[in-house]
């Protein structure tokens, strides 16, 4: 069968034309799926785009920071640890990670202070916490019953006056002992600031390493803690800088 007449002269057009039957709706569909695609592809192809023109800024910048450090430290940071740190940076969220946990640290080391001012100055703060409150009124309470039963001394003292410089001595020590008790207690509240000030530290550590950001784990070796100082400094300097 053939679709053309004569007997092989030249070719004619067909018998017939064809029409084809179709919806316009599915037509109008078919059309608007493909320029959603490609809308979708420009958009990828755009982001791409920005995404590596951001990896390369930051990944330049990082590089000029890098100059700046001490010889030790500058070795650590080789470029797949600059393109891990710059990589990680893209999307933003490492950004508002570290704001976060800048926010949190700066809080939290204005309580532990202010907790601790309390208790130094806890006769002049009415709004100490219960367990405040009550280290404070002990406190004051044994000086008040020193002061006292120095005072019955040095009056006893009228009747025997040789015996007052043995009781001056007995003051002067019993006044040193409660001092130092007192700071011992103060030292105490010292510590306990020291170590949730490490417990903030390993958390930190913990949500930076789980956001992916090279060269952060929990450890306390200073120089495992200071390349990480680094880090944060560069990320909080990268956040403010133009791309």
């Amino acid at each position: 069968m053939s679709y053309f007449y004569g007997n092989g002269g030249g070719q004619r057009q067909p018998k017939w034309n064809y029409q084809p039957n179709l919806d316009s709706s599915l037509l109008a569909t078919v059309r608007d799926e493909m320029l959603r695609k490609e809308e979708e592809y420009r958009r990828e192809q755009q982001r791409l785009d920005n995404e590596k023109k951001k990896l390369t800024s930051y990944l330049t910048q990082l590089q000029a920071m890098v100059r700046d450090l001490p010889g030790t430290y500058k070795r650590k940071f080789t470029y797949d640890v600059l393109s891990g740190i710059a990589t990680c940076l893209i999307d933003g969220t490492v950004f508002e990670i570290v704001k976060g946990l800048e926010d949190i640290q700066q809080l939290s080391e204005r309580n532990l202070l202010n907790k601790r001012m309390k208790i130094v100055n806890s006769q002049k703060d009415d709004t100490l916490r219960m367990f405040i409150a009550i280290f404070c009124l002990y406190s004051i309470a044994q000086r008040m019953e020193l002061s006292k039963k120095q005072r019955n001394a040095l009056q006893s003292c009228e009747q025997r006056p040789h015996n007052l410089p043995l009781v001056e001595a007995s003051n002067a020590q019993e006044k040193k002992a409660l001092e130092d008790k007192l700071d011992a207690e103060i030292s105490q509240v010292d510590q306990k600031v020291v170590l949730e000030l490490d417990q903030l530290v390993s958390d930190q550590q913990a949500t930076l390493q789980r956001a992916g950001v090279p060269l952060f784990s929990i450890t306390n070796s200073p120089d495992e803690v200071r390349l990480q100082m680094y880090i944060l400094d560069f990320i909080q300097r990268l956040e403010h800088s133009p791309t």
